[in-house]
């Protein structure tokens, strides 16, 4: 990197004196001839930002969301290490692979005639645990691995 700005550097020194010496050839007296000189390198200097960098937008964009962090590592925020509450975003994720194991079934997570049948199903208390105001980090993973102990279409099949 030193050696290309020397080189750069070099080559602009000799560019100002070949104008130098080309417009005391012209008849231009010594003075003027390195002023002008001076001049069209603060000029070249001042431009060069414009004509050859890209514009600088400001603000800068917001990075997109998918950027943000994986969705795995999105969910495993999703639990408050203190107070051990899942999240909303948590919760539904698992409600909703519940509900798609056991319509599968024929039952229905929301339907009040369906919930002997899902708790005889997935254990006492686990689907009452997904349906409070704060579901904690224990109801959550009850909650999965009673999902797990429910076989998908493809393990019934085989």
């Amino acid at each position: 990197m030193r050696a290309r700005t020397v080189a750069i550097a070099a080559g602009c020194v000799l560019l100002a004196v070949a104008l130098v010496l080309g417009l005391r050839a012209a008849g231009v007296p010594l003075a003027f001839a390195v002023s002008w000189t001076t001049v069209a390198a603060a000029v070249s200097l001042a431009l060069r930002g414009v004509l050859v960098d890209d514009p600088v937008l400001w603000p800068p964009e917001r990075p997109p969301r998918e950027a943000r962090g994986s969705e795995v590592s999105r969910l495993a925020w999703a639990i408050n290490t203190r107070s051990g509450v899942a999240g909303t975003i948590l919760v539904r994720r698992v409600q909703n692979v519940l509900r798609r194991r056991l319509a599968h079934r024929g039952l229905d997570l929301d339907d009040p005639a369906d919930h002997a049948a899902i708790d005889a199903l997935l254990g006492q208390g686990i689907r009452a645990g997904l349906s409070r105001r704060e579901v904690r980090r224990d109801d959550i993973e009850r909650a999965l691995d009673a999902l797990e102990r429910i076989p998908t279409d493809t393990e019934e099949a085989a």
